[in-house]
């Protein structure tokens, strides 16, 4: 029994009124600011992850968001019905708080709230070290034959399920493979480890893309099943290869003798080198397709994505009085004026 109440909603920075949505997005954020492998040996942040964790853990899950709502704290120990009836104003038992240290009480009225703020809670944790049944004895003898408090949990509850950010290669996405990274999580006592993970990627995984690691996750009370992990795959970025979806992009550079007259030039692809025609007349700009010289399709056994490569005309830098004179006469020859449509419009 802690010896102050927390506020879990506030330790998120939600609402009371908060969705699960809204509780969900907010550990989110929170986790990947404060999880240890983002801040490596660093207490303060290790230790507010905890807290964050804790208070998901409660909030995410209705029964036990319930019981907080309605006491103010949580424990396992805590039987609901018996937490109801205290929130409807029933109380625990007519015994109330009599003989208690600290309590400042010798009996409970009937429909009355408890008043928690004098009762000595350190006392009260170090008769539970020094005896046998721990909170539940004295929760027992505090709310008196009622049970409520002093009833053991039923059934097994399992762990919940964790979200983990992983980032993964741009050429290791595509040719998929063996991932190993370190997870460092609590464990069911609240203790930090780290431990290793090591799972397999299809060729072709995109960006976003959930892997599901089964009995991963949290670990469960009371010989429940762990809950499970899940990976949200994040692809890093190439220089050169732009990827969306299934396709790759790419910006290919052309001179104007290329753009004006065609050509056949070589460019990359995530395979290696390839032809690709440029047409007579290409501006710069434009985007030509090269049919499956992208990304097998992990969505669509069998399917390959396309690369599109857009050009982009390079002016040539003329350097003597001779090309001058080439690209003047050129100008003579075609005298197209590419800025005519634009006062059309205007």
């Amino acid at each position: 029994m802690p010896t102050q109440t927390k506020d879990y909603y506030g330790i998120l920075g939600i609402k009371k009124t908060a969705s699960d949505d809204e509780i969900r997005k907010a550990f989110r954020k929170l986790a990947r600011k404060y999880h240890p492998d983002v801040n490596p040996k660093n207490k303060a942040a290790e230790e507010k992850f905890k807290e964050i964790s804790e208070a998901n853990d409660v909030l995410s899950d209705p029964k036990k968001r319930k019981i907080y709502d309605q006491l103010g704290y949580y424990s396992d120990n805590i039987d609901p019905a018996a937490a109801e009836a205290y929130a409807r104003g029933g109380g625990f038992g007519a015994g109330g708080f009599g003989g208690f240290p600290g309590s400042g009480r010798t009996s409970h009225s009937q429909g009355a709230p408890f008043d928690f703020s004098n009762f000595d809670f350190e006392s009260a944790a170090g008769q539970a070290g020094r005896g046998s049944g721990g909170f539940r004895d004295i929760f027992s003898s505090m709310f008196g034959s009622m049970g409520g408090f002093g009833a053991e949990p039923s059934g097994p509850m399992p762990g919940q399920d964790v979200e983990y950010t992983v980032n993964v290669g741009f050429w290791q996405a595509i040719k998929g493979g063996t991932v190993k990274i370190s997870l460092q999580r609590a464990d069911a006592a609240g203790h930090m480890h780290t431990e290793p993970v090591e799972f397999r990627i299809k060729p072709g995984t995109r960006d976003g893309q959930r892997i599901r690691l089964q009995g991963k996750g949290s670990p469960g009370s009371r010989g429940g099943p762990a809950g499970d992990l899940y990976l949200i795959v994040r692809i890093g970025e190439h220089p050169v290869f732009r990827r969306e979806g299934d396709d790759i992009h790419i910006t290919v550079p052309i001179t104007v003798t290329e753009a004006a007259l065609g050509a056949k030039i070589e460019v990359p692809t995530i395979a290696g080198r390839a032809q690709l025609k440029i047409p007579p007349g290409t501006q710069s700009g434009q985007k030509l397709r090269m049919r499956e010289k992208g990304v097998p399709s992990v969505v669509k056994p069998g399917v390959i994505g396309d690369e599109i490569v857009e050009v982009r005309i390079v002016s040539p830098h003329v350097r003597d009085e001779r090309s001058k004179e080439i690209l003047r006469e050129l100008a003579q020859l075609n005298p197209d004026d590419p800025r005519a449509d634009m006062w059309s419009k205007i």
